[in-house]
């Protein structure tokens, strides 16, 4: 006789019955314990998790701020954004935050303020120069060239050096891009305003053919164009007072040819 035929073999699916009660014990048991330890990051009930991370809670989940007030804790001039901290547009504590201007406050206890031109009014300005655009210019105003001191010359009643000359600049038809030809044009300008600290409008213009919107908007595209070019030459952006269009309506020009519509399809730099 076999040994082992006093014990019989116990089938597999009755000590998995028999162990059941313990395997659900250990179950349940588990499920206490990770309840025991809470959410982890990102989640959050409170704010107690998420301060780890210099973070606050917002619907159960861990993000850099509820409101301004966590931003303003790092940086004066941050705002809450979509619960991200952003720095604010044209935010300054001092004039290092504003390279073409200064900081504007409304008084001097204010941490921050709003980055602007040089001037606001002519009392910001030295004695002899004016406030225009943001920018303190030589205040001398002429008829003639015999107003200016030496060296000027009166230019649309302003004296500027006598090297300086404001020219069009001219386009072909049905076009806002500046023409290769009077790239000399755009860089002699340029130079003129940033050696005058000059303000300036540009005004665009077009001639006759097309509809008084078209010519309206073309001119604007025109201007726009001849400011972006002057700024990519050094010219401050605060320098560049108005950008505007008269299209078809001031022509240089009224002869019905050719020759009279393509001085008519300019843009003008004049100063301010």
């Amino acid at each position: 006789m076999s040994r082992y035929q006093n014990h019989p073999v116990v089938p597999s699916h009755t000590l998995f019955s028999n162990r059941g009660p313990a395997i659900i014990a250990i179950v349940f048991a588990l499920a206490l314990l990770l309840t025991a330890c809470g959410k982890t990051y990102p989640n959050c009930d409170d704010d107690e998790l998420c301060a780890a991370k210099g973070e606050v809670c917002v619907n159960n989940t861990c993000r850099q701020c509820r409101d301004d007030s966590q931003c303003a804790a790092l940086d004066a001039c941050m705002g809450c954004e979509a619960n991200i901290c952003v720095r604010r547009a044209g935010c300054c504590k001092s004039d290092l935050d504003c390279p073409d201007g200064k900081c504007w406050k409304e008084t001097e206890a204010r941490l921050t303020g709003v980055c602007g031109g040089s001037c606001k009014s002519n009392d910001h300005c030295p004695a002899g120069q004016r406030c225009a655009g943001g920018s303190c210019v030589p205040s001398t105003t002429c008829e003639e060239d015999t107003s200016c001191p030496g060296g000027h010359k009166c230019v649309r009643g302003i004296c500027v050096t006598s090297a300086c000359q404001l020219q069009d600049l001219r386009f072909d038809f049905n076009q806002h891009t500046v023409r290769g030809n009077q790239r000399s044009v755009l860089e002699e300008n340029a130079r003129c305003i940033v050696e005058n600290s000059m303000a300036v409008e540009l005004v665009g213009h077009s001639d006759e053919t097309g509809s008084d919107e078209y010519n309206l908007a073309l001119g604007q595209r025109r201007a726009a164009v001849v400011a972006s070019q002057y700024r990519a030459l050094g010219v401050p952006g605060s320098k560049i007072v108005r950008v505007l269009s008269y299209g078809e309506e001031a022509p240089a020009c009224v002869q019905m040819d050719e020759t009279c519509h393509d001085e008519n399809r300019r843009v003008e730099t004049l100063p301010r």
